[in-house]
């Protein structure tokens, strides 16, 4: 072998060792980082061993030990109102997980949607859960009409979801699901006390937002016909009594209606569908064990949510409850269905949430029709 040669194969052999140690510390980091991310992953192990890993793998993120992140939070009532201020809660407890949090309130929901979508101010963004459709049609789809009809089963739903097992579903390339709470429940209201049942909304209008095309199918069902407009904008169009009506979460009632709707309304105790508010994030900005602990934070926190829920609706006169007959909740129920089917069947709701909530419906009542013999 002559030197040109020998010095090309030194070369080579120096070349490979390289690669090989290259390629073998490779593997150390990959093999290191899977098991920081299966530690942050299993809800069965301390929360104190899972933010450690977790922290380790965010390393590359912190400045001055924390992740910096942005919250961008729906209030119509702005920086003072209930929802911000819950955010400003969360602050507190995110730094736990080695975050901290900048919080910007909007009271233009659609305004924050879009900041959402560009990334330029939101990492994350706190909307309701039917205008979370968008981003994950398995999550927005928690607010189908009738889907769930209690905060109990709202409860056991969010404790499925919490479930690693559930992650794949709550995240995309772009967007994640980061956690939901009740927001109270969607109703039925009429401008007239005394025409409160289904049969008198026969043929007259009433108000249903455009983004949610559920309510819309379930006040056809009935008999009644659908006006879209903005949620704001109905509760001023049943303020005004320019509808017979309006299918709307709670919350609309007591940000913009209690100071201006007169005592000879009513709103039907049976809930059209359960309102959540739910916390959609960009999959870049929070991977899946960071998601995971903010899912179960949202999950333990339940029931505070739940509390201030209640402290708002007991604001609502009780003069103004109304209850269903009998027959009219099993129609409610039958023209529920119907709009379930229908929009699964044209690709709005998606149909595995619509089975987990079948499931958790039957688990609650057993006795039910559907439980036998299931459409969902």
């Amino acid at each position: 072998m002559n030197a040109r040669t020998l010095i090309a194969t030194l070369f080579g052999l120096l070349f490979l060792s390289s690669a090989v140690v290259s390629h073998a510390a490779d593997d150390l980091e990959s093999r290191r980082n899977a098991k920081l991310e299966a530690t942050v992953m299993n809800p069965n192990l301390p929360l104190e061993k899972r933010i450690r890993a977790l922290k380790k793998l965010q390393a590359d993120e912190m400045v001055n030990g924390r992740i910096l992140r942005t919250f961008c939070v729906w209030d119509p009532l702005g920086k003072t109102g209930p929802i911000s201020s819950t955010v400003e809660d969360q602050k507190l407890r995110s730094l736990h997980y080695g975050m901290d949090l900048t919080v910007i309130t909007y009271q233009d929901e659609s305004e924050l949607i879009e900041a959402l979508r560009s990334g330029e101010k939101c990492d994350a963004a706190l909307i309701r859960g039917i205008a979370a459709m968008e981003f994950n049609r398995f999550a927005g789809t928690i607010e189908s009409v009738g889907g769930l009809q209690t905060r109990q089963q709202v409860q056991l739903l969010m404790q499925v979801i919490a479930n690693p097992r559930m992650a794949p579903r709550l995240q995309d390339e772009n967007y994640t699901v980061l956690g939901l709470a009740t927001m109270g429940e969607s109703y039925r209201f009429s401008s007239d006390g005394k025409n409160r049942s289904l049969a008198s909304f026969s043929g007259k209008a009433i108000a249903t937002e455009s983004i949610d095309p559920g309510m819309a199918a379930l006040t056809q069902g009935i008999g009644a016909r659908s006006v879209s407009g903005d949620m704001m904008g109905n509760v001023q169009s049943y303020a005004d009594r320019e509808v017979a009506g309006m299918m709307s979460p709670i919350i609309a009632y007591l940000v913009m209606g209690s100071g201006q709707i007169s005592g000879d309304v009513a709103i039907m105790e049976t809930p059209v569908a359960q309102s959540t508010i739910q916390l959609i994030g960009r999959t870049d900005k929070f991977p899946h064990g960071l998601a995971q602990i903010l899912r179960e934070d949202f999950l333990f926190k339940f029931e505070n949510y739940a509390r201030r829920v209640d402290n708002e609706l007991a604001l609502v006169p009780s003069s103004f409850w109304a209850k269903d007959t009998p027959q009219d909740i099993a129609k409610l129920e039958a023209a529920s269905l119907k709009a379930r089917l229908k929009l699964r069947d044209e690709g709005f709701y998606d149909p595995a949430m619509l089975r987990l909530q079948r499931k958790i419906r039957c688990k609650f009542e057993p006795s039910r029709s559907e439980c036998a013999n299931p459409q969902e």
